[in-house]
């Protein structure tokens, strides 16, 4: 061959990295990092301190629907009263949530959930000692306001296991909550007989004790430190979490760039950020425009399913009253039952408490019935099949006369729809937002 034919030599960085072969072009995300890293002894750590957190929020909800009737009677207040002192708590919860999502993505995620779970452990045993309503009504408002910073677990939760598992751990997280409601009614059979309300609010908080080693032992979210763009920070948390499953990093370096696609809309704004900016927030959610139809559907389904999950919960008690007054085999309708303004203030019987564990079995089927349609239907749709069959069996509610076990049958159905369909939009809220913007997603 002629030196006129031969072709110029290309130098060998040049042709390596044309090739692929340079060491420089080998990167990894978190996202790949976690995958590879698998579920090891970090991970299980991990789902121990959510799944009890998990576990003692459900206690919380059932306590709400059983010591708002007892106080009550203790404090002679009127039914709006009553209701006021479950509202506080929701409310306190509505209010906490913008700033614990700040916290997390300041402070980070590991942080959040200790501040907020020492909060919750004090305003609980100080709610066991008001000395009349508006003491407890005070002490609710600023539990519920501790108790918003709780679902910051989940994020945790979700971040730190591999995408193939987040299935089985979000209905994990859901048995784990049955757990925590069916002990809370269990328990108020027990403690309601022997002692009174006092001794069931300190109860409650026993589990968020518990809790608090093993916080300390787990380690902070590497998507934390990358939304904030301390990716030396991330690897090291990387490398810890690695080193507690005996396993080895990807090869190559570490980048903050997540894969494209649809429901990432903010990838490419968290990549773009640097250390010394300031955290994402809010206003993020609705940047770019395709971000604000997903912000909006998101919060609507949230206050949807909200509503009707809590406001079910609530009534429970409410209908089991009713048949204190009407009898026990048939009610009348609502509008014919008689005002309770004009009654004597009611406590639950050992009968209404067993029916309120009865409900509360719900929570069990409703971990089948999320596996199930998420396996084979995906998130959206299994959205769309949990509404239509929660609204069509709570329907059948405005039927009357009814008797008590249609009540409580009707009830139980009812909540393992909307049970199974809370547990599938926490799922669904993890994957569609990323990084920083899933603290804010719910609010």
């Amino acid at each position: 061959m002629s030196e006129r034919s031969a072709k110029p030599a290309i130098p060998a960085p040049l042709s390596a990295l044309i090739n692929g072969d340079t060491d420089e072009q080998v990167t990894y995300t978190v996202d790949s990092a976690i995958e590879t890293l698998g579920f090891g002894p970090v991970q299980w750590r991990v789902t121990a301190m959510c799944g009890i957190l998990w576990a003692a929020d459900g206690v919380e909800t059932t306590i709400l629907a059983i010591v708002a009737p007892e106080t009550r009677c203790v404090f002679h207040v009127s039914p709006w009263k009553e209701a006021f002192l479950t509202t506080v708590v929701f409310s306190g919860m509505l209010l906490g949530a913008a700033p614990w999502g700040r916290v997390a993505d300041r402070f980070g995620r590991k942080q959040a959930i200790m501040l907020s779970t020492i909060a919750v452990i004090y305003f609980g045993v100080l709610s066991a000692f008001a000395p009349n309503y508006w003491w407890l009504l005070a002490l609710r408002a600023v539990f519920g306001f501790a108790l918003a910073g709780l679902p910051q677990s989940v994020t945790y939760f979700m971040e730190m296991v591999p995408r193939k598992t987040r299935g089985a751990c979000s209905a994990f997280l859901q048995f784990v909550y049955s757990i925590g409601m069916v002990a809370a009614a269990g328990m108020s059979i027990g403690v309601m007989s022997a002692l009174n309300w006092r001794y069931l609010l300190a109860f409650s908080v026993l589990a968020y004790i518990i809790v608090l080693p093993l916080t300390l032992l787990a380690p902070e979210s590497p998507f934390y430190f990358v939304s904030r763009g301390w990716l030396s920070k991330a690897l090291e948390s990387l490398k810890a979490i690695a080193s507690g499953n005996s396993k080895s990093l990807p090869e190559g370096t570490l980048v903050a760039k997540r894969p494209g696609g649809d429901m990432n809309f903010l990838s490419e704004t968290v990549q773009a950020r640097d250390a010394d900016q300031p955290p994402l927030g809010v206003k993020d959610l609705f940047r770019p425009a395709k971000a604000l139809c997903t912000t909006l559907l998101l919060w609507l389904m949230w206050f949807l399913v909200a509503f009707s999950y809590f406001g079910l919960l609530l009534m429970t008690t409410e209908l089991l009253q009713m048949y204190h007054t009407v009898g026990e085999e048939r009610a009348e309708c609502l509008d014919r039952i008689p005002d309770d303004n004009a009654q004597e203030c009611q406590s639950l019987t050992t009968r209404d408490y067993v029916d309120v564990l009865w409900t509360s079995l719900a929570e069990f089927p409703a971990i089948a019935i999320c596996y199930i349609l998420n396996h084979f239907l995906g998130r959206r749709a299994s959205i769309a099949v949990h509404s239509v069959c929660s609204t069509a069996v709570g329907s059948l509610l405005l039927i009357c006369p009814l008797t008590k076990a249609g009540t409580v049958g009707l009830i139980f159905a009812m909540r393992s729809f909307l049970s199974s369909l809370f547990n599938t939009l926490y799922l669904y809220t993890s994957e569609v937002r990323v990084i920083t913007a899933r603290i804010h997603a719910p609010l």
